[in-house]
């Protein structure tokens, strides 16, 4: 559509016109002045009509809209202030705004006001509006629909029935989201673990766990025997989730298919037992494995997806694994096996042995040598942090700022790809390394090369493309990243490099002179690899800086900036310019061993923390620590300067000043209380009240161990004080993003309003 410029102008006469061109266009530029302004007025009416509409208002209109059909306002992310110190250290970032996404869908919750009171107290109302509220999966159950009734002639109850012993699937769903036996009340309070089973109660079940696609990754072959396979790309133990569908079944419920969670291998065996009572022809898939049906031809023809509601799916040398032949007599491909441990033989036929537990896999004899096995499949984490298949286009580099753009995909598919890393940057050294991002278009596993040189004056970009997360594998004695002298001995600029979006296997070993090192939404591997029981093969540090001989040191320059990152150790020498680690986890391998130091153990760089969880003993120059968790002993060398605020410090750590951090804090609430109580209370009962707060207030985790699902999240018993300790009232740590004490109150607000009078909600929180 033309603008005002241009529709002015094409309204006078050619003779005007004319003479304008021959005197220059005067006119055309006074019509742009007057055209310029009825376009900003234009957009501004056009947007006012957009404004009365929830789903295309601005987001300040939200809360006006909400006002009109009395809707209290929730909780979301317009609530969170802008992130300057993100923006500030990556200015060439997509952006513009990098604050961690929270999933609360406020505008949906304004919007299905009207909806949500016409079908208030219903029960698939309730279980819609927890989902809306929470940003979480969520399943709401009647409980009293579980209570063994004694039965009558004139209100028969058929659900109220005892347990039912010869059903092994239904006897693991006891005292879950989705129990189906009877059981006797209880008359405690409902919460968390107690308290369920009474008539006027409702419990919410909420799961916290995502659920992330990994899409056609290599399987990795087991040392022990070439026909077993772990279907983690880095070889240890991953239990296979259920993909989430946010649709619920014909009631409107949501049943164990339709939230994530791991996969249960009783679920998956009456999955595919199902599957093989349906009668013929079958499709190609069941509830929880398989392809899109038909299942097209083998590539190169056309590539091969995981069907939009199954949650795996195995190729074996590109050749699709369906549940069953396919041809009479339908024998099956794909069966349930409890694979831990390893079975001593291998099985016989044409078979695939799966066992969601722990993501292992066996092919049976008939399958004879095979070459590669790639799978689908879906794991579980709390949040977008580290390098995973979530949406990060925000944090991409803007590719118009480099000089060179590489990409990479291992099947060449893409015109002008490179189907190797390392390809890629022998030509980024061919060009003479320029500025160059790498970018790499699948999730498949890739070799580093032993070493990379940067140019003095040129910045180097690896990057995995937006819902991507390829494995990226060093040398055993790590990449060494080094760099050229600059061509002046005065010359103060240095090479920089920046890995996102990737997961390491191995570690990183910067032998040269850098000025920045960068690791965004990506994964340095604690303990550098993982055996086939997921345990860390060392404890040594993930990132390691050579800050060179005390005469002449190198990366004086230094910034290592991490932006939701998991790392294992890292040691950098102190006189580097200092460590920033946003929304991150660093790994030390246990609480007192070194998780941020020089070498030695001696104290490193100047540190940030913000949001952030560092699992190990800590050795800086100086502290900015905010809304974070260290685990083991802080020493900071300086302690004038710096600040350490809504924190969780180890006592006996030396720190810069502190202000609302724990245990501190409850300490010193414990102590006015009790002299509160009295006056005259002796300084021994005031000690022994300290160190009863010490003992009390410590973060305690679901999960220490890097692979397992909930990792470092915090226990529903870990101290309020931590899990609400935080500056906005969130948990500290790495999860501070999630928000979640204010999911939870934007819960008990809404059912406040919906829950039928006399009812009593549970909210327990089932990962």
């Amino acid at each position: 559509m033309q603008n005002y410029v241009e529709r002015l102008y094409q309204l006078l006469p050619a003779l005007y016109r004319e003479r304008d061109a021959k005197e220059g266009e005067p006119l055309a530029a006074l019509l742009r002045i007057l055209g310029s302004q009825a376009d900003l007025l234009e957009r501004d009416v056009r947007q006012l009509w957009d404004d009365f509409f929830i789903e295309t208002c601005r987001d300040w209109v939200v809360p006006y809209i909400g006002d009109l059909v009395s809707n209290r306002l929730l909780f979301d992310s317009a609530r969170l202030p802008p992130d300057r110190l993100a923006r500030a250290l990556f200015p060439d970032l997509r952006g513009p705004d990098l604050r961690p996404p929270i999933a609360i869908r406020t505008r949906a919750d304004v919007a299905k006001t009207i909806s949500f009171r016409r079908r208030k107290g219903t029960l698939p109302m309730l279980e819609e509006m927890a989902r809306d509220v929470t940003g979480w999966p969520a399943h709401a159950v009647e409980m009293f629909e579980l209570l063994g009734w004694n039965q009558h002639l004139e209100h028969h109850r058929p659900q109220a029935q005892w347990a039912e012993l010869r059903s092994a699937e239904r006897n693991e769903r006891v005292d879950g989201a989705f129990d189906a036996f009877s059981h006797t009340v209880d008359v405690r309070r409902i919460a968390q673990d107690e308290g369920w089973h009474n008539v006027p109660n409702a419990g919410f079940f909420l799961f916290r766990l995502q659920a992330y696609e990994l899409e056609r990754v290599p399987a990795r072959r087991a040392a022990s025997a070439p026909w077993r396979y772990h279907m983690s790309p880095l070889g240890n133990p991953t239990p296979l989730f259920r993909r989430w569908r946010r649709e619920g079944d014909v009631d409107g419920l949501a049943t164990e298919l339709h939230v994530p969670g791991p996969i249960r291998r009783a679920f998956f065996f009456e999955d595919l037992r199902r599957f093989r009572r349906a009668p013929v022809p079958r499709p190609h898939f069941t509830d929880l494995y398989g392809a899109p049906d038909p299942v097209p031809p083998p590539p190169p023809l056309a590539e091969i997806a995981l069907h939009p509601d199954a949650s795996f799916f195995v190729l074996i040398d590109g050749e699709a694994v369906l549940p069953d032949q396919g041809v009479a007599p339908f024998e099956p491909q794909i069966v349930c096996r409890r694979l831990d441990p390893w079975p001593a033989a291998q099985p016989a036929g044409r078979l695939v042995g799966v066992d969601p537990s722990n993501g292992r896999l066996v092919l049976g004899a008939a399958w004879g040598a095979v070459e590669a096995v790639d799978v689908f499949l879906h794991y579980g984490f709390p949040a977008d942090v580290g390098g995973g298949t979530y949406p990060r286009h925000p944090w991409l580099v803007r590719p118009e700022l480099y000089a060179l753009e590489l990409l990479v995909q291992e099947s060449g598919a893409t015109p002008g790809s490179f189907t190797s890393v390392a390809d890629a940057l022998a030509e980024w050294v061919a060009q003479g390394r320029p500025d160059c991002v790498i970018q790499i278009l699948d999730s498949r596993t890739y070799a580093l090369p032993a070493s990379i040189q940067l140019a003095a004056t040129s910045s180097l970009v690896i990057e995995a493309a937006d819902g991507q997360r390829p494995l990226l594998q060093t040398v055993n004695a790590g990449l060494a990243v080094g760099s050229l002298p600059p061509a002046a001995p005065d010359d103060p600029r240095r090479g920089e490099l920046t890995l996102s979006g990737v997961v390491v296997e191995g570690h990183l070993r910067v032998t040269g002179d850098l000025a920045r090192l960068r690791l965004l939404h990506g994964t340095l591997v604690p303990g550098r690899r993982l055996t086939e029981d997921g345990d860390p093969v060392t404890i040594g540090p993930s990132l390691v800086v050579d800050g060179g001989p005390a005469a002449d040191p190198i990366n004086t320059r230094l910034r290592i900036e991490l932006a939701a990152t998991l790392t294992g150790p890292i040691q950098a020498p102190e006189h580097a310019v200092g460590i920033w680690v946003l929304d991150g986890i660093v790994d030390g391998l246990g609480e007192t061993a070194a998780a941020i130091t020089a070498a030695g153990g001696a104290p490193g760089p100047d540190l940030h923390l913000e949001r952030a969880t560092v699992f190990g003993r800590i050795g800086c120059r100086s502290l900015e620590m905010s809304e974070s968790i260290a685990t083991g002993l802080v020493e900071a060398v300086r302690t004038q300067s710096g600040c350490v605020r809504f924190s969780y410090v180890r006592p006996g750590s030396h720190t810069p000043r502190r202000f609302r951090c724990q245990p501190d804090l409850a300490k010193k609430l414990a102590v006015e209380k009790a002299q509160q109580l009295d006056p005259a209370t002796p300084a021994a009962v005031l000690d022994q009240i300290r160190l009863f707060q010490e003992a009390r207030v410590v973060p305690a985790f679901v999960a220490t161990r890097y692979g397992e699902p909930p990792y470092f999240q915090l226990r529903l018993s870990a101290p309020l004080e931590i899990r609400e300790g935080a500056e906005d009232g969130s948990e500290m740590g790495v999860y501070c993003q999630l928000k979640q004490p204010q999911r939870e109150d934007n819960l008990r607000l809404r059912l406040e309003e919906y829950l039928p009078f006399g009812l009593e909600a549970g909210i327990i929180y089932a990962t």
